[in-house]
């Protein structure tokens, strides 16, 4: 995930587990990696996060982005249950 602070234009993504990046202007950061989604700043109508699959959405829309978010984590979950229920079947 990443997001795009729309004073200085600058797209940040952090790579890992407290990974905290922020803009070039520090108007906003982003910290988690793929683990998980933290980010903030001084204006959240100045913030478009951008999910994996390319949907943006500003981060001042919490009830739009949080739906998102979620079911991005329910897909991971699915996915690594999915994975387990293969594994136990091949061995």
């Amino acid at each position: 995930m990443k997001i795009k602070c729309l004073l200085c234009g600058d797209i940040i993504e952090s790579k890992s587990v407290h990974d905290l990046v922020s803009c070039k202007c520090e108007s906003c950061y982003i910290d988690g990696g793929e683990d998980y989604l933290h980010f903030g700043g001084k204006d959240f109508d100045k913030i478009l996060i951008i999910f994996n699959d390319n949907t943006e959405i500003l981060a001042s829309n919490q009830e739009i982005y949080k739906k998102k978010y979620e079911e991005l984590e329910n897909e991971k979950f699915k996915e690594f249950v999915n994975y387990k229920i293969q594994t136990i079947e091949q061995s």
